[in-house]
Formats: C-alpha cells, structure tokens, sequence
C-alpha cells in the first residue's frame, strides 16, 4: 500500500492545526502536539520503525494515527474545489428557458400565459456552501445509530451521491477571475439555514426512533411488571396457606417487601436504560464554485409585475426552478392570484 496519500494527510494537518513537525529523514517525522507540548516521532518507513522503540509507524491501527483522526474529526475540516471550462451556446438555453419556465397570470379578463422578457445569459461564479453533519441517536439498550447528511445551504437540499458529485469537478486552483460573483453570500446566514433544515429534515427520524425506544420500553415494563405480579400471587397464596403461623407470616411479609423494592428498581432501570439523547455536530464544510449561466426575466403580470433570475447549471446540465414565495418549495411553473404568487402545487391544493 502506497503511505503517500497518508503522509500527506499528515503534513495537511499539521499546516491547518495548532502542530508543529520537522522532516528529520525521508519519511520520517518528529512532531509536536497538545497543550503540553508532546513529541512524538513517527515514520512510514517499516524498517524504521522496527529499528527503534522510540518511532510510531504511522498508519491506520497505531496510537497517534488514531488521536490524529479523531482530533481532525472533531475540528471539522474545509475545502474548496472549482469547476471551470464550460462552453454553453447562451442562444439555445436562452430558446429553451421559454419552454421550461410557465407563468399564468389569473387577472380580471381571465386566465392568460404571460410570456416574459429574459435577458441575455451571462455567467456568473456560483459558490456553494455544503454542510455535512454528523447524527448521532443513541440509548443505553440500542446501538448507536449515526447518520451523515450533507445539504447544500443554497438549495437546502440534501445531496446524495456526494462522491459522484464531486467527481464533476476539474479540481482546480482558482476559478475564472473575470467572472462576478453571484450574489455575495453569507457564511453564517447559510450555515444557519443548513443548521435549521436539517433538524426539520431529522425530525421525523427522531421521533421515529424515540417510538421504537418506548415500544422496546413498554414491552419490558410489561414483562417485568408480570413477572412480579406472579411473585407476589405467589406469596399472598403462601399467606393464606400459613394465616395461622406468625413467624412464616412475618418472613413472607418480608419478602413481599423485598420483592416490591426490587420491583421499583427493575422498574427504574428500564426507564434509565430507554432514555434517548440524539446530539448533532458539524463536521465539515465543502465549498464548491462554479460558473452557472443567468439571466433577468421579467413578468409583467398585471396583478403583481415581478422579476425572477432564471438559471442554467451547467453541472447538471438543466434549469434550476424558481422558489415559490409562498410554501419555499421549488417548481418550474407560476401562478399570479389576486391573493398572492403560487407554484402549481400550491396553486392545485388551495
């Protein structure tokens, strides 16, 4: 196995962390860490490593690979990548934005298709920000379940297949410096909204695997509270049997008390062991740029004239819908009412 893409995780890391490391021979390293300042000397060379105690083989299974890892997971890591060279003939997408996007005003003379004024595409450098955060639901009595999800903040959708999409991209060093930016973006303001979706996005898994938790609990409950529920039948029979014996009736009280405190505790473990807790921490950011090709279509609707960036994603190769004003849901198709703008899911269910 080739320890190059290892070694240079490793001089990755020390360039972004609070590290320091000097090369003291080919492939082998002696590296400062920690608040009390730990040495440790490292190596990808075998023989190296067999030749003195003092040096760690640094590789997957070792000591300081570990806390290497975990110590990069839990400061989050960021990056950036650019995709650049798209030849698009602005003229056919310009053709086909008017068959893809429908706009329908309702006015006073009836229902009418509105044909908009679009401009001339031009591009513009899109950077996106995508979140991947890091899922953990866990209880004393199911194994931890962890989940990542990585969701574009512009979109606020979910992208699966992230591999495949980060294989689109010619990795480059810089985007096209004669490109304008597409509207300057916030970093905070994007990761709170990625923060928000996501929780409403797992909302439905929480409670879902919080069910599961309570029917596991309830069913033991039940179990333990039959099980005691005989034992103690058992000793009011045992009662009856020996009414006339003081000394077996004050040893069967006994254990009926020594039942019930087990009984409580039984009990009060089940609770303890089914509490969940889920937590969620961000553990990487990937910010990707790429010209997308836009241009300014305007509707002159008669109720509520309105303009709209209608644009082409050359990535995927297709048009990215509108947002609706009213439910933030995305579609190709508007509708101008009286009683405000609707997409056509919205326009079909009102």
């Amino acid at each position: 196995m080739s320890t190059a893409i290892l070694e240079k995780f490793l001089i990755d890391y020390v360039e972004a962390s609070e590290v320091e490391a000097e090369l003291i021979d080919e492939g082998t390293y002696t590296v400062l860490y920690g608040v009390e300042s730990t040495i440790k000397t490292v190596t990808f060379e075998i023989e190296v490593a067999k030749e003195s105690n003092q040096v760690e083989l640094f590789l997957p299974g070792s000591i300081f690979f570990d806390t290497v890892i975990r110590d990069a997971m839990a400061k989050g890591s960021m990056c950036a990548t650019y995709l650049s060279g798209f030849q698009t003939v602005t003229k056919v997408i310009q053709s086909e934005s008017m068959r893809t996007f429908s706009f329908v005003d309702y006015g006073k003379d009836g229902t009418k298709k509105i044909e908009p004024r679009i401009s001339p595409f031009q591009p513009y450098n899109f950077r996106i920000w995508t979140f991947a955060f890091k899922v953990r639901v866990t209880t004393d009595i199911i194994e931890d379940h962890l989940y990542t999800v990585s969701i574009d903040a512009r979109t606020l959708k979910v992208v699966k297949n992230f591999i495949e999409y980060l294989g689109k991209f010619q990795h480059l060093p810089h985007y096209e410096e004669d490109i304008t930016d597409y509207h300057p973006q916030d970093f905070q303001r994007y990761y709170q909204s990625a923060l928000e979706c996501v929780k409403q996005k797992l909302t439905s898994l929480i409670v879902r695997k919080k069910q599961e938790a309570t029917d596991l609990k309830l069913k033991e409950t039940a179990r333990i509270k039959k099980y005691y529920d005989t034992l103690n039948e058992e000793m009011e029979d045992a009662l009856e049997r020996k009414a006339g014996d003081h000394e077996a009736v004050s040893e069967i009280q006994s254990k009926q008390k020594a039942i019930l405190v087990q009984r409580q505790s039984a009990l009060g473990d089940i609770v303890f062991r089914y509490k969940m807790s889920a937590d969620m921490s961000l553990v990487s950011v990937l910010v990707t740029n790429y010209p997308c090709y836009v241009s300014k279509a305007s509707v002159p609707s008669t109720l509520q004239p309105s303009g709209y960036d209608i644009i082409w994603n050359p990535l995927f190769k297709r048009f990215e819908p509108l947002t609706c004003p009213t439910c933030k849901n995305q579609s190709y198709t508007t509708n101008f009412l009286r009683t405000g703008i609707r997409c056509q899911n919205c326009f079909e269910n009102s």
